[in-house]
Formats: structure tokens, C-alpha cells, sequence
């Protein structure tokens, strides 16, 4: 048994040292939870062979002959993994030794896990990247939590109430930038490789920064446009939606004797622009293809996906998602030409699913993906080409009315800056009453909005919107009911093909074998890790452990949930699909995504595992 390492401490004198020291013993914990929990999850770690004794649990290592103990140690229905007390490692013969955080537990079970020795040691230098970067996050939120405080406090008793009421410019993006804790599933949820401490502080959501986006100009012939509207003309599209950029980004164009109608305007983000784009792009931008303007930019500021952007922190203005060379998490935040034009494709192909339905009941919305701009390599290299890329999204405000609010899923999981509970108990307290009888109230609610929309969309139409926390607002009526769920980011939507044609409707795919599938699996699988797992099953648990209430009223909500959305649905699905799905959702066993043998096997490909039905 190699010792236990020590991981790597952030720079902490970037922020206050109490703070600082505090964050530093919750992110332990917080690492360490979620990689047990991966461990147990892709069954790296065998939960059959645990012994337990009251509030400790024994776990034999065979291949190394030593045990671990978990103090306060408990295993849910999807695997998820509770962990109230320490854990220790006790090898043969020796004493035990204390296993404090994500990557000492990975030394401990180091002969169990598949992959090589330099596999294990990438591995725990994310998880000592992802721990530094949390402990700056956690740091940075005791005094944002202060300020809000001070700032909203006083008439209202919760947080998402005050914001609602406050006048906030944009409070769907302060949630979102609130709500950035990372990934529920991830053991890697901040890493961020590639940046340093500072660059953390300076570019990411969950510390408020503002942004110098620049912008480049691309040459007309060497770019390709796409628009959800089909034909457009994407200069005049950007003069209409940023004028005062677009007159300083042709005024440059002007002082080096350049043509703006030889030209495209290209934000790029600033590490690209800095790190990537001069070395990457040298040929381009020596042949006079691409042109890095001095000067001419817009200032944006991040959502709870890293490399999308608000300018200006608008509610009206698209959002931009623009490529980051850069790991984060687990892979490369590219934009690929693939989703620069199925992007305002697909954005067609659901308006008009939309419009035809009537939203299935209002249940359903879009945050459309309106233009799309890549790099055309020479070489049809689309690998070079997703790091000179752009997509352009609404804004999520914009669906804001005087009767309708829009919260990020995900940040119903962070907790209120106000009480320090979830946020998604303030939705409990406000809708139904803040007890357990109003969290199983407020939970069907949110089920049934949701199912009905993205159950209606796959049943009829065969498509899988991976509406998981980060990409989905549910929108909330005047009394804080959850109506309808607003689905964003449609990179990795799937459809199955037969389905679609069924109903009368097709879509041109990028490439065969991306977006449409001919196979009902790799579609149903995307429904079911992103929203069954993801968002549904995730604040089932959230609400059951908030409340102190059983899990299982939770489960039997959920399913009668899904029986209900299905037989309202059965008169417009083919029989054989109907009988196969519900059976795939409602009995048998479900994929599990396994991020952390992913991560050990270096691949952005998913690898599944299955886990028990839990509603079966």
C-alpha cells in the first residue's frame, strides 16, 4: 500500500484565510462523498461485501488485505451514497489510517480499479484539481451569501421570493451563477485543468466575473452560418443584436484597410483568444484568413456552463457559447461544427413539434439555439475546427413574464444564501407549505410538468432532450408551482428516427450516426440517465433528506407519475413502442453513466454500467 497523499492546497491567500480553512474541511468531504459514491456506483466497489455495526460499516479489501470502515455510511436506491462520519483505512498489521479526502480513498483501492498506474495518477491529479477549485468556490460563497443577504434580506423570509421581487436586471443568471456546485454524479465536478488559480477566480460562474470577450474577424468564404430560421445574413444578424460592438469591429476593419463585408465578426473567449487561437490558428492568421482585432471586444459574464455567456449580463441579449480548450470536468468545452448547424436545425425542427402540440399542454418550452457559426478547415478536420467556433442562444429571461419566473434546475440543489437549506425547500415552503407533506406536493407537481413535456416529446416524436440540472429551468407560476420545464442545449439531443418519421417529421443530420439513431437505445438512454437520474431521481432525494422523509413516498410519487403520463399518451404511441418503453423505464434495470471509469480509462466516450430499477 503506497502512502495516502496530500493533496494540493489552492492559493489561499486569494481570499479571506478563515473562510478559506473552512471550505477546505467541507470540500474534503465533498470529494470524498462523490468518489465513494462512484466507486460504489460502477460497482468498483462491491456493496454486498459490507459489513455493518450500527452506525459503522466494515468493507474488506481482498486484494490488499486491509478493510476500510465508514463511519455513518448509508447506500440509497440509485446508488447514491450518504456519508455523515470519517472513514479509515486499516491496513494488515499496522494502524489504521485516517482517509480524509477523494484521491487518499483512490490509494487505498488502488489494485481494484481498472486502467494503468499513470491512468490512476492523471485521475488523482483531477480530483486534487477539482478539490482546490471547490475550496476557492465554497470560500468565495460565505461572503457572496453575506452580501445577498444584505442586499435582499429584511421582507422576505426566502431568497428566491426576494430575488423574484427585488427588480434583479437578470435573476435567472445570478441563479445560475449561485448554483454552480458541479456535477451530482461527477467525482471530478470542478476540475478545471489548464488554469491557475487566478484564471479560476477570473473566468468561472460561481465568482461573479465579468468577461472581455474579443472579437476576431473570420473571412466570409472561410466560415460556414447556419440559422434556425434557414437563410441569413449573419453580419446584419450580429449589427441588429450588438450595434455598438459591430461599428468598433468594423472601424478596425477600416484602420487596416480591410472590407467588413469580406468579413465575419467571431467572439472568441478570452483564455482561447490568449492560450489557443495564435498557436492553433498561426497559418490562418498568417495567410490573412483570420484576423485577432486589438481592442475590440463586449464584457459578458459566465452562466453555470463555463464557456456560455451573457453580454453584458443581459436578460434580453442571446446567450454565446463559445469554445474553451480546456478540460473541465471531464472533457474538452469545445463548440463542434456538428452542433453549430444541428443546433439551429433541431431548433426548427422543435418549434414546429412545439406549435403543433401547443407546448404538449404549455408543459414544455425551448431555449432556441438561433445561429451557428464554424471554422471551414481545410482538411474537413472538424477536431481543429470546434475550437473556431460560435453558437448563439436565447436568453432564458426573455420567457419571463409578470406570471412567470424561470429557476434553473440546478440551483434548486444549492442551498438559499437566506437559511442555508436548499433551495428547493423555499419552492416547498412557498408553493405547499415548508413540511414533508408539502415537499411530496411540490415534488409530483414537478414530476408531472416535467414527464408530460419530455415523455410526450420522446413517446410521439422519439426525442431525448438531456434535460438533466444544468440544462433546464422549470418555470414557476405567481404561487410558485411548477408549470412548465424550459430545455436548453441541444448538443447532445437524440432522436430516435423511426419515431420521428412516424410523425410525419425528419431531420437532416450533420453525419450518419449523430443526433438521429435508427436504435431505440442509445436514445432511451439519454432520457434516462439526464432526466430520470439526473434531475427526477436527484431531487426526489434532495427533498427526502431535507424533509427527514422517507425516500420511498418519493419513489411511489415518481411512478405513479409515469403510469398516469403513459396512459394519457397510449392512444397516440404505436402499441409495440408503448409496451417496450414503459417496460424499459418502469421494470427493468437502468443504465448508469460511469464517470469514473471513463475518467480511468481516458475516454470522452460514455461507458455504462446498470443499476436496479428503483421504481420497479
Amino acid at each position: 500500500m503506497n502512502a495516502i497523499p496530500t493533496p494540493l492546497k489552492p492559493t489561499d491567500h486569494l481570499l479571506d484565510a478563515v473562510a478559506t480553512e473552512l471550505a477546505w474541511s467541507e470540500a474534503r468531504k465533498r470529494s470524498l462523498q462523490r468518489t465513494l459514491q462512484a466507486l460504489f456506483r460502477e460497482h468498483l466497489l462491491n456493496r454486498d461485501q459490507l459489513i455493518t455495526e450500527g452506525a459503522g460499516s466494515w468493507l474488506p479489501l481482498w486484494s490488499q488485505q486491509g478493510v476500510l470502515r465508514f463511519e455513518g455510511l448509508s447506500l440509497g436506491r440509485i446508488g447514491d451514497c450518504r456519508l455523515t462520519g470519517s472513514v479509515s483505512y486499516y491496513p494488515t498489521g499496522e494502524r489504521p489510517q485516517p482517509v480524509t479526502h477523494a484521491a487518499a480513498l483512490l490509494a487505498c483501492v488502488a489494485p481494484s480499479l481498472p486502467g494503468r498506474g499513470e491512468d490512476l495518477q492523471r485521475l488523482v491529479h483531477e480530483l486534487d484539481n477539482s478539490l482546490a477549485n471547490d475550496v476557492l468556490c465554497l470560500a468565495y460563497r460565505r461572503t457572496w451569501a453575506q452580501s445577498l443577504r444584505a442586499e435582499l434580506g429584511g421582507a422576505d423570509a426566502y431568497f428566491i421570493a426576494a430575488l423574484r421581487r427585488a427588480g434583479h436586471a437578470n435573476p435567472a443568471l445570478l441563479l445560475e451563477q449561485w448554483g454552480t456546485l458541479g456535477h451530482p454524479w461527477h467525482p471530478t465536478f470542478k476540475t478545471k485543468l489548464g488554469l491557475s488559480a487566478d484564471e479560476v477566480l477570473a473566468l468561472s460562474p460561481e465568482f461573479q466575473p465579468t468577461l472581455r470577450v474579443p472579437l476576431a474577424a473570420i473571412r466570409a468564404d472561410k466560415a460556414r452560418t447556419t440559422f434556425a430560421a434557414g437563410d441569413g445574413d449573419y453580419a446584419a444578424w450580429f449589427a441588429h443584436h450588438f450595434p455598438a460592438s459591430a461599428q468598433r469591429w468594423e472601424a478596425a476593419l477600416a484602420r487596416l484597410g480591410e472590407r467588413a463585408a469580406d468579413w465575419l465578426p467571431l467572439p472568441l473567449h478570452p483564455f482561447q483568444a490568449r492560450k489557443v487561437i495564435p498557436r492553433k490558428f498561426a497559418a490562418e492568421i498568417a495567410h490573412g484568413d483570420l484576423l485577432l482585432l486589438d481592442g475590440v471586444g463586449l464584457d459578458a459574464t459566465p452562466t453555470m456552463s463555463f464557456r456560455t455567456v451573457v453580454p453584458a449580463g443581459s436578460p434580453a441579449l442571446p446567450h454565446l457559447k463559445l469554445p474553451v480548450s480546456l478540460r473541465l470536468t471531464s472533457v474538452q468545452r469545445t463548440v463542434s461544427p456538428k452542433s453549430t448547424v444541428m443546433g439551429p436545425r433541431i431548433t426548427r425542427l422543435l418549434a414546429a413539434i412545439l406549435e403543433r402540440e401547443h407546448g404538449f399542454g404549455g408543459t414544455l418550452d425551448i431555449v432556441r439555439e438561433d445561429v451557428g457559426l464554424h471554422y471551414i478547415d481545410p482538411q474537413d478536420d472538424d477536431d481543429r475546427a470546434r475550437h473556431l467556433a460560435i453558437l448563439y442562444r436565447a436568453n432564458p429571461m426573455a420567457k419571463a413574464d409578470r406570471g412567470r419566473f424561470p429557476v434553473p434546475v440546478g440551483a434548486l440543489f444549492a442551498e438559499s444564501p437566506f437559511s442555508g437549506r436548499p433551495l428547493a425547500t423555499e419552492l416547498v415552503a412557498l408553493a405547499h407549505g415548508d413540511h414533508a407533506a408539502g415537499a411530496v406536493a411540490y415534488f409530483g407537481r414537478h414530476a408531472r410538468t416535467v414527464l408530460t413535456a419530455l415523455l410526450s416529446a420522446y413517446l410521439v416524436y422519439g426525442i431525448a432532450f438531456e434535460a438533466h440540472q444544468q440544462n433546464s429551468f422549470i418555470m414557476l407560476d405567481d404561487g410558485y408551482a411548477p408549470v412548465q420545464l424550459l430545455a436548453r442545449d441541444f448538443g447532445d439531443l437524440r432522436i430516435h428516427g423511426p419515431t420521428l418519421r412516424r410523425a410525419g417529421l425528419a431531420l437532416d443530420a450533420y453525419r450518419a450516426g449523430f443526433t438521429v439513431y435508427d436504435d431505440d437505445e442509445p436514445v432511451r438512454d439519454k432520457l434516462l440517465h439526464a432526466v430520470l437520474l439526473c434531475h427526477l431521481s436527484e431531487l426526489a432525494l434532495l427533498l427526502a433528506h431535507a424533509y427527514g422523509h422517507p425516500e420511498h413516498h418519493f419513489w411511489d410519487v415518481l411512478r405513479r407519475t409515469m403510469d398516469d403520463v403513459f396512459a394519457d399518451l397510449r392512444a397516440r404511441v404505436h402499441e409495440r413502442r408503448w409496451q417496450a418503453e414503459r417496460e424499459a423505464l418502469l421494470a427493468h434495470d437502468w443504465p448508469a453513466k460511469s464517470f469514473l471509469r471513463m475518467r480511468l480509462l481516458d475516454t470522452s466516450d460514455d461507458v455504462h454500467g446498470t443499476m436496479p430499477n428503483p421504481l420497479a
